[in-house]
């Protein structure tokens, strides 16, 4: 059996983000915990509050939580919130 690498030691290859299709997927498996059920929420409520011309709200929220994988598959940035988050107590 070989070795696994630590959580956290590599980036995840990301994954095509070309459809909102990929992107729950994406959200599925990459994204952080509640992600997915979150963006389906503001996505539905972004719909159904929208003109039915303009959907940029709901298109704002697709480029946020496709950002949100991107974020979460930056080795740096997520290092950079492990820090953050648990670094406290530090010297």
């Amino acid at each position: 059996m070989s070795a696994q690498p630590e959580h956290g030691s590599g980036a995840m290859p990301l994954p095509e983000i070309r459809t909102v299709d990929d992107l729950r997927s994406a959200l599925s498996r990459y994204g952080f915990p509640g992600d997915r059920e979150r963006f389906e929420e503001e996505l539905a409520a972004a719909l159904g509050a929208a003109p039915t011309n303009d959907f940029e709200g709901a298109a704002a929220l697709v480029r946020a939580y496709r950002h949100r994988i991107l974020i979460r598959n930056s080795p740096e940035i997520m290092a950079a919130l492990e820090d953050a988050h648990g670094g406290g107590g530090r010297t």
